[in-house]
C-alpha cells in the first residue's frame, strides 16, 4: 500500500530505468494449449500489482473441474521482462483477444486487486453466444484508490512504527504486513496471536521483492484508472469477493464501485483484509461455485 507508493516515487527519483510501452515483446498469457482445446471452459487469472500468478496456485484443482486455466504475468514477474507498464485496457484487450479464439469455450474471468478492474474491461469485449463471468477479489477500484486509500497507507505505517518503536523496515514490515492480512483491530486481539506469528512467517516467504522500476511499471497507471461511462456489462454476472478489514481498498470503496457497474453481488468475508488468496484460499472455491451458477456457501 504506502509501500508502493514509496517504491513509486524513489523510481522517479533514482531515474530508475522505467519502461514506457503498453505491450510486452513476449506474450503475458501463459497456458496449455492442449488443455484449452480440450476443455469446455476457461478460466484466465489476472493478478494484481505487485503479485505472482503464483497467488492462483489453489486454483490448480479447477482442472480436475473441467477447466483450462491461462494466468496472465505482469511485468518483470513470472519470467516476463520489464519492458512495459500495465495498462488495463490493453490489458483487456489482449486477454479478450486470446478467448475470441475460442468461441465455443466459456469464459470466466478471475481478478485479483488491480485484476479486477482488468477482467471488467475485458468481459464485454469477450465474443460469441457463450457464458462469460467475473470474479473479482480484493478488487482495486477506480484512481487506485486514491486519496483514501494513500492516507490508510500512511496512517497504518505510522501507527506500525508507535507500536513497535522502531523504523526498522523488517520490524515495521512485519507489524504492518499484519494488518494487511486481517485489519489492525486484529493486531490487539490475543486470540489472532498464534495465528499472526504463524502468518507473518509464512508471509515473509511470499513477498515479492521488487526493484523501483518493475513497481512503477505496475503502478504507473493506475492512479488515473476509471471505468469508461459506457462499460456495458448487461447480461455479464459479476461478483466481488472482498475482506471486510480490507486496508487497501475499503468497504465503502468497494460498494461505491460496485454502484457505478450495477447489478454486483459481494460476499464480504470478515476479519479478513486484502490478501484472500493468503488467509482464505478456499476463496477459490467460492469463486468457482459463482462462476458455475452455484450458490456461494461459506
Amino acid at each position: 500500500m504506502f509501500r508502493f507508493v514509496v517504491v513509486a516515487a524513489l523510481a522517479f527519483i533514482t531515474g530508475c530505468g522505467v519502461p514506457f510501452a503498453r505491450q510486452s515483446a513476449v506474450d503475458p498469457l501463459i497456458f496449455d494449449a492442449q488443455d484449452v482445446k480440450n476443455a469446455d471452459k476457461i478460466a484466465i487469472f489476472i493478478p494484481g500489482a505487485l503479485a505472482s500468478v503464483d497467488i492462483f496456485a489453489a486454483t490448480k484443482s479447477w482442472d480436475d473441474a473441467g477447466y483450462a486455466r491461462a494466468l496472465y504475468r505482469f511485468p518483470g514477474l513470472d519470467g516476463l521482462p520489464n519492458d512495459h507498464q500495465i495498462h488495463p485496457p490493453t490489458v483487456a484487450r489482449r486477454i479478450a483477444e486470446f478467448a475470441n479464439q475460442y468461441p465455443d469455450k466459456d469464459i470466466a474471468l478471475v481478478g485479483y486487486s488491480t485484476g479486477g478492474p482488468i477482467a471488467l474491461l475485458t468481459a464485454p469485449l469477450v465474443q460469441g453466444d457463450r457464458d462469460v463471468r467475473v470474479a473479482a477479489m480484493s478488487t482495486a477500484v477506480e484512481y487506485g484508490g486514491g486519496f483514501p486509500t494513500v492516507l490508510r497507507g500512511i496512517s497504518d505505517i505510522v501507527k506500525a512504527m508507535i507500536a513497535t518503536g522502531s523504523v526498522k523496515r523488517q520490524i515495521v514490515w512485519k507489524r504492518f504486513w499484519a494488518g494487511l492480512l486481517y485489519g489492525p483491530d486484529a493486531l490487539d486481539d490475543p486470540a489472532f496471536e498464534e495465528r499472526l506469528t504463524r502468518d507473518i512467517a509464512a508471509g515473509e516467504k511470499i513477498i515479492v521483492k521488487l526493484d523501483p522500476a518493475v513497481a512503477l511499471a505496475h503502478t504507473l497507471g493506475l492512479p488515473g484508472f476509471q471505468l469508461p461511462d459506457d462499460l456495458d456489462l448487461s447480461g455479464i454476472p459479476v461478483a466481488f469477493f472482498v475482506g471486510l478489514n480490507d486496508r487497501v481498498f475499503s468497504t465503502r470503496q468497494t460498494y461505491d464501485f460496485s454502484q457505478k457497474i450495477g447489478d454486483v453481488t459481494i460476499y464480504g468475508y470478515p476479519e479478513q483484509g486484502h490478501l484472500l488468496f493468503f488467509t482464505r484460499p478456499e476463496v477459490f472455491e467460492d469463486v468457482r461455485s459463482f462462476v458455475e451458477g452455484r450458490p456461494v456457501l461459506r
